[in-house]
């Protein structure tokens, strides 16, 4: 029996290839960024609106070796911190137009290195693509920027009127309009000019994500997103899509450890935005995040009346990077190693040479391609993946869930383990030898959904009765109750209540009592959502329909609080526990490793489903419980009464 887990090692050894002897710059990629024991770390404030990241150190453990060993001095030069320096054009003129183009004419007074324009004191709405062209003498120009677009629409909450391009010494700037698709801009007021700094360029990293879909309730859509590693300097998430006009909230969480379970934390929130017209598009889809720590994240998107985003790719834009100088001795391959912890930051003489290495614009050197890394796992520390035998008798419940692929898994916990479990405490995963299988309790952001079957309306007065029945007699803390309808304008007034029992005496118990409105006739009713707990076999909902056609629900689901157990499995077969509630929550040392278990992406795993029946309920449980007593009586009157008739024969 495996008893013990390897997580993947951190040591990591890879080639670099430098451009030409001497001075080199290697920008840090998504391999290293995730790889380093020493991941970057900022300062982060917010001037005039805009978040500003000032660098504050990392990559400690970065070494660098020539082809014959010899370890190789380097600096890890800073992005820039300052604020960029704007330069305000003499003058504005117009260009020639055409049918198809107009545009104007900025000079900004002499040569000056820039790379980027903004524009101001534009009539909006603006929403017009646009060809930049650069040139230092008015005769000979360069195309900075083919087509872009500006765009100023206050309805939709979007402005963009800068375009940035390579950097360059230029003195003259010029605009063409687009104007096949759009009226003429009248009026520019101002243009401006960034002024770029060599000394301080920085990497613009963009990553791709993997994403998948998930199970959510209605209206709202949520995605798993799988970063490349954890501890990694993203700024932003970015949605891309191929809707034509998006006006909707979003989120970013990620789960993290609270001291006792792994608990959904908000890493950002934001209004995505895009509106296209005529073949022109404005976009602000990205959604600006506090720095996440584990390789998990999950976006929430509230679809509103519109429907699922159709998201073409999800991305992360990294914060400003620093760069590496190091001085080659020659142009053959080099070796860098980073990812041990055990070593701390170097102190090397070429600090001396900062201010003169910060101004440098040395040739980019490359690292080696992903299949070329190769990593250490000499120094990989085994985890505990067995706890203690436990006595599986005071369980009541016990599920086969096979055998679960070797690794980092979540293991969904469904409605029945929910509905049996005492607050999961109960709960405890068992390999083949009885022994326990240390795991972390994760808490979801997205719901566990239960479809309920439309029952039969009943008419009452002028009131619609509709009696849902549940799978279970309990439910946890925080269940709710959706439904749904294809009216459009309507108002009602309704109640949530559990049914009178006429075998007992009892009435029917109010639950909740809300309104239930929708004044758009364009647009899909919200949802009707009840919060209070819920009990018993059956609910009642009542609709007051007055004198209007009843109202036709459509679906109707039960929204749980989602779990998941996140643990290493070793690739054999498992058992779930469940429903002793005598049972106190388990203590497991797991706990202590909380931040590796958050280090990789899981592998998601459901359990195989309950078998018989899904309604297994105090109500059945009940019915058996005294069926056996009745049973019971019948054998020990029948024996009774043969010891009577015994007696009188006698």
């Amino acid at each position: 029996m495996i008893s013990a887990f390897v997580l993947t090692a951190a040591v990591v050894t890879r080639t670099v290839v430098p451009a030409l002897p001497g001075a080199n710059r290697l920008d840090p990629d998504v391999a290293i960024l995730s790889g380093t024991s020493a991941p970057l770390h900022y300062t982060i404030t917010t001037e005039r609106g805009e978040r500003r990241f000032v660098f504050e150190g990392g990559l400690d453990d970065l070494r660098l070796h020539d082809e014959g060993g010899k370890e190789l001095q380097y600096l890890l030069v800073p992005p820039p911190s300052r604020i960029p320096t704007w330069k305000t054009t003499r003058s504005i003129l117009p260009i020639p137009s055409t049918k198809t183009t107009s545009g104007i004419e900025a000079d900004f007074g002499a040569l000056t290195s820039i790379d980027r324009v903004a524009i101001g004191g534009v009539s909006a709405p603006l929403l017009k693509r646009v060809r930049v062209d650069g040139s230092g003498d008015r005769v000979h120009w360069t195309v900075l920027a083919a087509e872009t677009t500006l765009f100023d629409l206050p309805d939709q909450q979007l402005r963009n009127l800068e375009v940035a391009f390579a950097p360059g010494d230029y003195r003259y700037v010029r605009l063409v309009w687009d104007d096949r698709s759009s009226a003429r801009v009248r009026n520019v007021a101002e243009v401006k000019a960034r002024v770029s700094d060599q000394s301080a360029s920085t990497t613009s990293l963009i990553v791709p994500l993997s994403f998948r879909k998930v199970a959510s309730e209605a209206y709202k859509s949520r995605y798993r997103v799988s970063l490349p590693g954890p501890h990694l300097p993203i700024a932003s998430i970015e949605l891309r899509v191929t809707n034509a006009n998006v006006f909707r909230d979003a989120s970013v969480s990620e789960s993290r450890f609270d001291g006792n379970t792994l608990a959904p934390v908000v890493l950002g929130t934001t209004k995505l935005r895009r509106a296209e017209r005529d073949g022109a598009v404005a976009a602000q889809m990205a959604i600006p995040i506090s720095f996440p720590t584990g390789a998990d994240l999950e976006i929430a998107v509230d679809d509103g009346n519109s429907g699922p985003l159709s998201i073409d790719s999800i991305v992360a834009q990294f914060a400003p990077l620093p760069w590496i100088y190091f001085d080659a001795t020659s142009a053959a391959p080099m070796t860098a190693t980073y990812g041990n912890a055990s070593v701390h930051a170097p102190r090397y003489d070429v600090e001396a040479s900062r201010r003169s290495v910060e101004r440098m614009q040395p040739p980019l050197a490359t690292w080696s391609t992903a299949a070329e890394n190769a990593r250490n796992e000499a120094t990989a520390a085994p985890l505990p993946i067995t706890g203690a035998p436990i006595d599986r008798r005071p369980f009541r419940r016990a599920r086969n869930v096979g055998a679960i692929p070797r690794g980092l898994v979540s293991l969904v916990l469904d409605s029945d383990v929910l509905a049996h479990s005492v607050d999961l405490n109960d709960v405890r995963l068992i390999d083949g030898s009885g022994k326990q299988v240390p795991y972390l309790l994760e808490k979801r952001d997205a719901p566990l959904l239960i479809t309920l079957r439309i029952p039969r309306r009943v008419a009452s007065g002028t009131a619609s009765l509709y009696r849902f029945e549940l799978p279970y007699d309990r439910f946890p803390a925080g269940t709710r109750l959706m439904l749904t309808t294809n009216g459009r304008v309507f108002d009602r007034d309704v109640q949530l209540q559990r049914p009178p029992d006429q075998s007992r005496g009892r009435d029917a118990e109010l639950l909740e009592q809300t309104t239930w409105r929708s004044a758009d006739p364009e647009s899909n009713p919200p949802p009707l959502t009840f919060t209070s707990p819920l009990a018993g076999t059956a609910v009642e909902l009542r609709v007051d329909e007055r004198d209007n056609a009843p109202l036709l629900i459509t679906s109707a689901q039960l929204l749980l609080p989602s779990y998941a157990l996140r643990f290493f499995s070793n690739g054999t077969p498992l058992t779930l526990l469940y429903d002793d509630p005598s049972a106190a929550p388990p203590r497991y040392d797991l706990a202590l490793l909380a931040p590796r278990l958050l280090s990789e992406s899981s592998r998601e795993v459901s359990l195989p489903p309950v078998r018989g029946t899904t309604k297994t309920s105090a109500r059945t449980e009940r019915a058996i419980f005294w069926s056996v007593i009745a049973t019971a009586t019948v054998i020990l009157l029948a024996t009774l009464g043969g010891l009577l008739k015994s007696e009188v024969k006698t």
